[in-house]
Parts: structure tokens; sequence; C-alpha cells
């Protein structure tokens, strides 16, 4: 699996949480938690991926890392609003989906311009990094310490 590959279907997976969060309702208290905080780990990991691995990858060849880096960012502001909230606040789905669109823009942005970009470092190269961000990706996921730094950045903006 190349790179892109790797990260479209994480893309998916970020945007299907998002958008199943979004269609949650007040009476779904227990349900927005869980989605929340599975959004959370999955933003965590996605972002230590392309931070670590991808991007470094592909400075050559893309002109878009700052921007990439820029909406992290936005991003990372935007996820911090969510996980502050009561999930019965009235504006809770409202952050969400203001986050949902930003995800959204910010993924196609990278599947349009920088993904095929990307391609100029050849397909072997691609394979070769799609392995790495997978396999990075599985240890991540499995990982206490992952586990852990989620667990305190969740206690830490939940009580701010």
């Amino acid at each position: 699996m190349k790179a892109d590959e790797v990260l479209i279907a994480h893309h998916d997976v970020l945007r299907g949480l998002l958008r199943e969060l979004a269609e949650t309702t007040d009476a779904q208290a227990d349900r927005r938690e869980e989605l929340r905080d599975r959004f959370l780990h999955e933003i965590e990991i996605h972002a230590q991926i392309e931070d670590e691995l991808f991007y470094p990858a592909v400075p050559d060849v893309s002109p878009l890392l700052a921007l990439a880096h820029a909406e992290h960012r936005q991003i990372d502001d935007q996820v911090a609003t969510v996980m502050r909230m009561d999930v019965t606040d009235p504006e809770f789905v409202t952050e969400v989906r203001m986050l949902e669109n930003t995800v959204r823009h910010h993924t196609m942005e990278e599947e349009q311009r920088m993904f095929p970009q990307s391609h100029a470092l050849g397909e072997e190269r691609l394979e070769q990094l799609g392995e790495q961000l997978r396999a990075r990706q599985q240890e991540l996921a499995e990982s206490g310490g992952m586990r852990l730094i989620i667990r305190l950045k969740r206690a830490t903006l939940r009580s701010v």
C-alpha cells in the first residue's frame, strides 16, 4: 500500500468519526463521549505519522508543507475547543461541524494536491513510505505511551 493510500484510508476514518459525532443527539451523551475520545485518539496518531514520516519525505516535491502544518495547528485548536465542551452543550454539534469542515478541507487539500505531488518520489519510495506509515500507525495505536498522552491531553483540556 502506497503512502497516499494509507493516509487516505485514515482520512476516511477521521471524517467518518466526525460525521457520526455530528449526527448524534443530546440524548446520546455517552456515545458522543466515546466518539469524541476515539476521534482524539485517531487524530493524534494521524498527525504524528504525517509529521514524523510523510511530511519529511516530501519537502522537495510539494510546496504545501507550510500550509499543512498551519492547518494542523488550526485543527488542534478546534479539537481543544470540542474536548473542553460538555457534550450536551447546545453549541457542541456546531463546534463539531466546524471541526468537521476544517478536517474535510485539510484532507481534501492533501488528497487533491499534496498526494499527487508526492508521486514524484516514485512508486518504490511511496510503497516503502506506506509500509512505514502503516507500521508506525499500528505501533502508536497499541502504544501505552500514546494512550497515556491522550488521557493526559483529554484530562487537561477538560479541566480548563
